[in-house]
């Protein structure tokens, strides 16, 4: 592995002593491998801050600021606003970093909501300051989750079948781009969500993310060796162990049967 200049806690201390140093930032902390305690050498750098709510741009000026002073930035994305979420996102990347230690930061006003901090599927945040104590995790709306999830759930349902042609089309009539890319799409993921509906219903829209921690052993060996067909022929074979397994996953849920115990709506 290359030697860098500029470490990953290099980037981390400082931007939290630029930001601590504005009193219009109220808090900041770290998310991510972070916040779940499975940070490690390949690891990038999920920072928030929550800032008064006219200083957003500000805010992305001393971020900017703080990190130049370490090294050029040669990277950046800004994510058009309003981003999904509803506040401000930018990744950036720096000469004297490594790249995979890459920054995705999110600046949110005071008055926004939905601060990703339910530790239920976000962890525990790493609090670099936080002045007014708004960093308490809430709880977890599990009614309004569960809906959600139920909604998707009928979803797939209804979708799973009709897609299947077109990967097994694809096969048929030797398209290996197509029917790779229409596997992954259209059996593969919506399989990966029906099992992580049922072993880890609070990260169930988490798609390939966190496997390793999220499902029992069993599943995630049986998707790895789904992941990767080596052919064409291999693949049709893959798409059809993924459609019994589907099929067997729609009608344990329907069954009710969770691997493990949550809360159900209402609780």
């Amino acid at each position: 592995m290359p030697d860098f200049a500029v470490t990953r806690q290099d980037m981390i201390d400082a931007l939290a002593r630029a930001m601590a140093a504005q009193d219009w930032v109220r808090a900041a902390w770290l998310g991510g491998s972070d916040a779940s305690g499975r940070t490690d050498a390949l690891s990038d750098i999920d920072m928030q801050f929550i800032v008064e709510d006219d200083r957003v741009e500000d805010a992305f000026a001393a971020i900017h600021a703080a990190l130049a002073a370490l090294s050029p930035i040669t990277r950046r994305f800004r994510f058009p606003e309003p981003a999904w979420h509803g506040h401000s996102q930018e990744l950036l990347m720096l000469a004297d970093a490594d790249p995979d230690h890459f920054l995705d930061l999110v600046v949110m006003k005071v008055s926004g909501e939905d601060r990703f901090l339910e530790i239920e599927r976000h962890g525990e945040a790493m609090a670099l300051f936080d002045r007014d104590g708004l960093l308490a995790p809430p709880p977890m709306d599990w009614e309004a989750h569960l809906a959600k999830m139920r909604g998707r759930l009928e979803t797939l349902r209804a979708q799973f079948p009709l897609f299947q042609p077109m990967v097994s089309k694809a096969v048929r009539r030797g398209l290996p781009v197509e029917a790779a890319a229409g596997y992954q799409a259209v059996t593969l993921r919506p399989l990966i969500e029906l099992l992580r509906m049922r072993h880890c219903p609070e990260r169930f829209d988490y798609g390939s993310r966190y496997l390793d921690r999220d499902l029992p052993d069993r599943w995630r060996e049986e998707l790895e060796a789904l992941s990767l067909p080596a052919s064409l022929a291999e693949l049709g074979a893959c798409q059809a162990r993924a459609v019994n397994l589907f099929d067997e996953q729609l009608a344990a849920l329907d069954r009710g049967e969770w691997a493990i115990a949550r809360p159900a709506a209402g609780d």
